[in-house]
C-alpha cells in the first residue's frame, strides 16, 4: 500500500467535522450559534413568556419584511433616502478623513495646526450640532449628510494619522538615499503602510454613520428607515420597529465584512510583494 493511500485512509476514518473545511474555519459555529438564537427567541415569543408588544417572534418580522418588500414595496423610499444621506456622507467622510489624515500624518506643522481643532470637533457630539445645522441648512438632504459626515470622518482621520506616524523612518531615509523623490516615498512606501489603518478607520466609521443616519432622521425627516422606525414606535408596530432595527444592523455587518475581505486580500498582496 502507498503512503497516498494511507494518509487517505487515515483521513477517511477522521470523523467529518474534523475534516470539513467548512467546520473548521469556525463558520458552522458560527451559523449554529445565530440558528440556536433565532429559535430560542421564536421559542420564547410563541410560547408567551414575553409581551409581543416589547417583543415581537422571528417569524412576525418576517412577515412584516415580506409584505413591505413584496406586497406593499413601501419600505423602498425609505431606503432610497437613508441610502442616499448614509452614502454622500460616507463617501465625503473618506475623501476628506484620508487626504487630511495624509496630510496631517505626513507634515507634522499641519498636524500641530490642525491638531486642536479636530481633537474639539471629535470630542463634541455630533447629534448636539444637529439644531444648528437644521438651522443653517434646513430639514432636507444637507443637513442630515452633515451629521453622518461628521460621524464617520474622525475614525477615519485618526486611522490614517496614526498609519502614516507608523511608517519606519529608517525605510523613508534608504529610499532618499537611492535618490527616490519625495513622491516616490509617498506612493510606494508611506501610502501602502498606511492603507490597513485607512481600511480599519473606515471600518469603526460604519457603525458611527448608521448611527448618525438613525438619529437624523429621528429629529428632522419625513422619510427614511429611522423615521420609519420612529413612526413604528410611536404606533406600537413592534415588528415593524424591529424590522428597521435589523435593517441597519445588516447593512453594518455586510459592509464590514466586505470591507474586511478587501483588507485581507490587500495585506495578503502586500506580504508577498
Amino acid at each position: 500500500m502507498s503512503i497516498e493511500n494511507v494518509q487517505l485512509g487515515a483521513a477517511e476514518g477522521e470523523p467529518f467535522f474534523r475534516r470539513s473545511t467548512w467546520w473548521s474555519s469556525g463558520y458552522a459555529l458560527n451559523t449554529l450559534s445565530v440558528i440556536v438564537f433565532i429559535a430560542t427567541w421564536q421559542f420564547v415569543t410563541s410560547a408567551g413568556l414575553v409581551d409581543p408588544l416589547f417583543l415581537s417572534s422571528p417569524w412576525a418580522i418576517a412577515k412584516v419584511a415580506y409584505e413591505q418588500f413584496f406586497v406593499t414595496g413601501e419600505i423602498y423610499p425609505n431606503i432610497v433616502v437613508s441610502l442616499t444621506e448614509a452614502v454622500i456622507g460616507f463617501s465625503l467622510a473618506i475623501v476628506f478623513g484620508v487626504l487630511l489624515g495624509l496630510v496631517m500624518g505626513h507634515f507634522e506643522r499641519v498636524r500641530q495646526v490642525l491638531d486642536p481643532f479636530v481633537m474639539a470637533l471629535y470630542s463634541t457630539p455630533s447629534v448636539a450640532l444637529l439644531p444648528l445645522f437644521i438651522l443653517w441648512l434646513g430639514i432636507g438632504l444637507w443637513s442630515k449628510v452633515l451629521i453622518v459626515f461628521l460621524g464617520g470622518i474622525f475614525a477615519i482621520l485618526v486611522n490614517t494619522i496614526a498609519g502614516v506616524r507608523s511608517v519606519n523612518h529608517r525605510l523613508i531615509e534608504t529610499a532618499e538615499a537611492f535618490t527616490a523623490t519625495k513622491a516616490m516615498v509617498f506612493f510606494y512606501i508611506i501610502l501602502p503602510a498606511s492603507v490597513p489603518y485607512i481600511v480599519a478607520g473606515i471600518r469603526l466609521a460604519i457603525g458611527r454613520v448608521l448611527i448618525s443616519v438613525f438619529v437624523a432622521e429621528l429629529y428632522a425627516a419625513t422619510q427614511g428607515v429611522g423615521y420609519l422606525v420612529m413612526q413604528a414606535g410611536a404606533t406600537y408596530n413592534t415588528p415593524l420597529m424591529l424590522m428597521g432595527i435589523l435593517l441597519f444592523t445588516i447593512t453594518g455587518m455586510t459592509l464590514s465584512q466586505a470591507l474586511s475581505f478587501v483588507e485581507e486580500r490587500y495585506l495578503s498582496r502586500f506580504r508577498q510583494h
